[in-house]
């Protein structure tokens, strides 16, 4: 896990992991901590240099010149 933004919409954190190889689906420090439904975690994003937005069992997967447009959701 490399960034946690609050996310106080959700009373929880945004965890953010940036990877810069071409495994950047494998991260198990974010699957840990995904894994803990106590923290209450509603979006997860990882940036790397791939060229696609993908999304995979609850993780969005963006290049990392998205990182301007990562905003929590809102559970209005």
């Amino acid at each position: 896990m490399d960034y946690l933004i609050d996310d106080i919409a959700n009373l929880s954190v945004l965890p953010l992991e940036i990877k810069s190889g071409k495994d950047y689906q494998v991260h198990s420090a974010l699957d840990k901590f995904l894994q803990i439904k106590e923290y209450n975690i509603h979006q997860a994003f990882v940036l790397s240099n791939a060229k696609n937005v993908e999304v995979k069992d609850g993780v969005t997967y963006l290049p990392i010149y998205y990182i301007a447009c990562i905003m929590p959701e809102s559970n209005d």
